[in-house]
């Protein structure tokens, strides 16, 4: 599950017990100060970039075996999921003549390794730029995740006494899903208009939940509003931009087994997806 931070970037080193996203858990890393930095990319030829992208697909997490400040999402190892899932999109939204991008932050770093915190930040910041970017230009931004399945209240901090949902007899302190969200400090009206046609008009929620994905409870038909770093930048393009969490990871391993046959159930919604935007981008140019 995600917490109210999209990624945790301060200057100081602690145990971290918050996650990257609401909708996307981890477990908190104790990390010790470590002050060497990686050599950075030079991002300008990507930043030029996104004069002519079309669609910015971004990962945000961290990959499994990269430091970890919370940032690894479901169970540590959300990239897993991410980076097959975006490939496919990305295929298919370039078979419909859009121009994309699929941004990673181990990109932004030499080596493409993260192992200590002076690189975690300076990666991140090269992130950033490149969302900024993207927002200058217009790009529709296009965040792709898996959620946290179930975790039980007892399981569910300080607060575990009042759980958020209940099913089976079983009261839980989140229950993630299927589900659509946005930043409101980021809204532009391109951003709003997209969330609608997504969730109403092309129907893509309701598409995952037909593969069999639980959709989190009460948002089967409206935007999740949350804080989040990366849609507080994205969210302000005039090409719009969304966060969707495709399903709950545990329950799609439950019902499909490993990353490419999710991929393969979700072949005909991630089609909609890319009809969706391709469409959107007719719309808007």
């Amino acid at each position: 599950m995600a917490m109210q931070l999209a990624r945790l970037r301060s200057s100081f080193f602690i145990v971290l017990t918050l996650s990257l996203l609401q909708g996307c858990t981890d477990t908190p890393t104790v990390i010790e100060a470590d002050t060497t930095v990686e050599t950075t990319v030079d991002i300008g030829p990507v930043v030029k970039m996104m004069e002519e992208v079309d669609v910015l697909l971004v990962s945000d997490h961290t990959l499994p075996d990269h430091l970890n400040l919370s940032s690894g999402g479901a169970n540590g190892e959300e990239r897993l999921f991410i980076d097959p899932t975006l490939q496919s999109l990305n295929g298919k939204l370039i078979k419909r003549g859009l121009k994309t991008y699929i941004l990673n932050v181990e990109d932004m770093v030499a080596g493409k390794d993260i192992q200590n915190k002076g690189t975690f930040d300076a990666a991140y910041n090269q992130y950033d730029q490149i969302l900024k970017a993207a927002v200058k230009h217009g790009v529709t931004i296009a965040s792709i995740h898996y959620d946290a399945d179930k975790i039980l209240a007892e399981n569910y901090g300080e607060d575990k006494a009042y759980a958020s949902a209940e099913e089976d007899g079983k009261k839980y302190g989140y229950i993630g899903g299927v589900q659509l969200i946005l930043d409101e400090r980021a809204t532009s009206d391109a951003t709003l208009a997209l969330a609608d046609q997504i969730i109403h008009r092309d129907n893509i929620l309701q598409q995952l939940n037909a593969v069999g994905f639980r959709i989190r409870p009460g948002y089967g038909d409206k935007v999740r509003f949350q804080s989040n770093l990366t849609l507080n930048i994205a969210g302000h393009s005039p090409g719009g931009a969304f966060l969707l969490e495709i399903a709950p990871q545990d329950q799609a391993v439950r019902l499909y087994g490993n990353p490419e046959k999710i991929v393969e159930a979700i072949e005909a919604p991630m089609d909609s997806l890319a009809d969706t935007l391709y469409a959107f981008r007719n719309e808007i140019n």
